[in-house]
C-alpha cells in the first residue's frame, strides 16, 4: 500500500478516533458585540476540532443565539462575560448553551477586593496630583474632592499633607476601606457613598482641586464626561482646577465600536479628542494641560513607586485592549488639566 493510502487510511481512523470520543467544556469570554464574527469562528474551529462539522444553517443559529446573549451582557453592565458550554457525546453532534453573566461596576471592584492581594492600585499618590496639590501656600485652605477614590491612595496621602479632603466612592468595600485608614490616622477626610453624579448638595463649591484618578476608564457615555464638567463648573472655586485621566486616540487613530465595547470591558473607555471637546462646550473651563500617564508618573514618582503595579503599564498605554508593542498602540492615558478662570 502506497503512502497517500496510508494517509487516507489514518484519517479515517481519526475520523472513528473523534466520533467515539465524549468531550465537554466551557468558554468563557467577555461579552463585545462589536466582535460577534469572532466568537463564531472560535466555536467553528472548536467544534471542527472535536469532529463535528456545522452546516451553513447550523453557524447562522449558533451566531443569533449567541449575537443575543452578548447584547444582553453588554447591555447590562461593562463587566460582562458570556458563557458557552458545550457537550459532544459519542457521534456526530455537539450539544451547546450559551449564557450570559454580569458584575455591576462597584461589584466587580467588590470582587477585587475579595481576590486581589493589595495594595491594589500601588502605594503611591498620583505624582501628577501631587504636584498640583503641592502648589497650595497652605494646605489647610486648599479643599480637595477625590471622586472615585477608591482604597484612598491618593486620599489619604493628601489628608497627611494637611488638606481637607471629601472622598466619593461608590464601591462599599473600598468606603469601608477608606472610613478605616482616615479613622485610624484622625484625617480630615469625609467619606460619600454614592455616585458622585446623583446630588451636588452635600458637597462644597470652593474645592481648589477635583481629581478623578483610574476613574474615566470606567464610563460608557459622552454625558458622563459632560457631567465631570459641569460638577468641576459648579464645585470649584475660582482659579481651582479639574486633573483626571483618559484615554484618548494617538494620531489619526478613530476607535470602531469593536475597540469601544472590549476598552469598556477592560476599564479601558477609549473618547475621542472631538467628544472631549463637545463634553466640556459650555463650561467655564480651560485646558491647560495634556501630558502622558505613563511619561509623567515615570518621570516623577519615586523610585520604590514605579511601576505603580504589575499591570499599571500596560493598562496605561493601552495594552490590554490591543496586543501589540507599546510604541504602536493607537490610544493611551493621557493627565488633562482644566482650570476654573477667576472671576
Amino acid at each position: 500500500m502506497d503512502d497517500d493510502a496510508d494517509s487516507s487510511l489514518r484519517q479515517a481512523m481519526t475520523r472513528r478516533l473523534l466520533r467515539r470520543s465524549v468531550t465537554r467544556g466551557e468558554i468563557t469570554l467577555p461579552a463585545v458585540p462589536g466582535m460577534l464574527d469572532e466568537y463564531v469562528q472560535t466555536c467553528d474551529e472548536l467544534f471542527t476540532s472535536l469532529g463535528v462539522r456545522f452546516t451553513a444553517a447550523e453557524l447562522a443559529h449558533l451566531r443569533t443565539v449567541i449575537e443575543g446573549q452578548v447584547a444582553a451582557a453588554f447591555s447590562a453592565s461593562p463587566r460582562s462575560d458570556i458563557v458557552i458550554t458545550y457537550d459532544s457525546p459519542v457521534g456526530l453532534t455537539v450539544n451547546y448553551h450559551v449564557t450570559a453573566k454580569w458584575f455591576t461596576v462597584e461589584g466587580a471592584y467588590d470582587n477585587w477586593v475579595a481576590t486581589r492581594e493589595p495594595p491594589l492600585f500601588g502605594t503611591e499618590p498620583d505624582a501628577r496630583v501631587w504636584a498640583l496639590a503641592g502648589e497650595a501656600d497652605s494646605p489647610s485652605t486648599f479643599p480637595i474632592l477625590d471622586v472615585g477614590a477608591g482604597t484612598g491612595r491618593n486620599t489619604l496621602a493628601l489628608a497627611r499633607r494637611g488638606h481637607p479632603v471629601d472622598a466619593v466612592e461608590m464601591t462599599p468595600k473600598f468606603a469601608d476601606l477608606l472610613r478605616s485608614g482616615a479613622q485610624q490616622e484622625s484625617l480630615d477626610v469625609r467619606v460619600i457613598e454614592r455616585d458622585v453624579f446623583e446630588t451636588l448638595q452635600d458637597l462644597r463649591s470652593d474645592y481648589q482641586l477635583i481629581l478623578l484618578s483610574e476613574v474615566v476608564s470606567d464610563f460608557r457615555t459622552v454625558d458622563q464626561l459632560r457631567g465631570v464638567f459641569e460638577l468641576a463648573a459648579h464645585c470649584l472655586a475660582p482659579g481651582g482646577r479639574l486633573v483626571f485621566n483618559i484615554f484618548l486616540p494617538r494620531h489619526t487613530y478613530l476607535p470602531d465600536p469593536a475597540a469601544r465595547e472590549l476598552g469598556q470591558q477592560c476599564y479601558t473607555s477609549i473618547f475621542t479628542d472631538a467628544e472631549l471637546v463637545a463634553a466640556v462646550a459650555g463650561q467655564p473651563l480651560e485646558l491647560i494641560s495634556d501630558e502622558s500617564v505613563h511619561d509623567y508618573e515615570k518621570d516623577h514618582l519615586p523610585p520604590q513607586g514605579w511601576p505603580p503595579t504589575s499591570w499599571y503599564v500596560n493598562w496605561v498605554s493601552g495594552l490590554d485592549v490591543f496586543d501589540v508593542p507599546r510604541e504602536d498602540s493607537p490610544i493611551e492615558l493621557r493627565w488633562l488639566v482644566y482650570r476654573k478662570p477667576e472671576r
